[in-house]
Formats: structure tokens, C-alpha cells, sequence
């Protein structure tokens, strides 16, 4: 079994291989350590909070008005 290449890295493309987290807040956070921009588009995967298994703090508001899509 062959070893995982990365395009992007191989393109020396900017980009995260974390994923990108959105709060109700508009406020993100990413699952990388060393991921220094948090722009959407360096992101291949964004996710609304309320989907992180275990759920977030201030998901719980979402719960109470519906959710909606918060990565746009």
C-alpha cells in the first residue's frame, strides 16, 4: 500500500489539513495545531459546530431557534 500524497502540498498550494469549525458566533476555530489562517477557502473541510460529535457550548442555542447552516 502506497503512501498518501497530497496535492496541494505537492503544488505548494496554501492550505490546512485540519478542519475548519464554525460557532454560532461566526467565530472559527481549526482542528490542526499549527494552523496559523483560518480562512474558509485554505480549508477543505468546514463544519458547523452543532455537528461535532459531543456537541459545543454554544450550540445549545441552536437547539431552541432550529439549526441553519453556519459554513456557508
Amino acid at each position: 500500500m502506497g503512501t498518501r500524497v497530497c496535492l496541494s502540498c505537492d503544488a505548494a498550494l496554501d492550505h490546512c489539513h485540519g478542519t475548519l469549525i464554525v460557532h454560532t458566533d461566526r467565530s472559527v476555530e481549526c482542528t490542526d495545531a499549527d494552523c496559523f489562517d483560518t480562512e474558509h477557502s485554505r480549508h477543505t473541510f468546514v463544519v458547523d459546530c452543532f455537528d461535532v460529535a459531543g456537541g459545543c457550548g454554544c450550540a445549545v442555542t441552536e437547539t431552541v431557534t432550529g439549526p441553519r447552516s453556519l459554513a456557508g
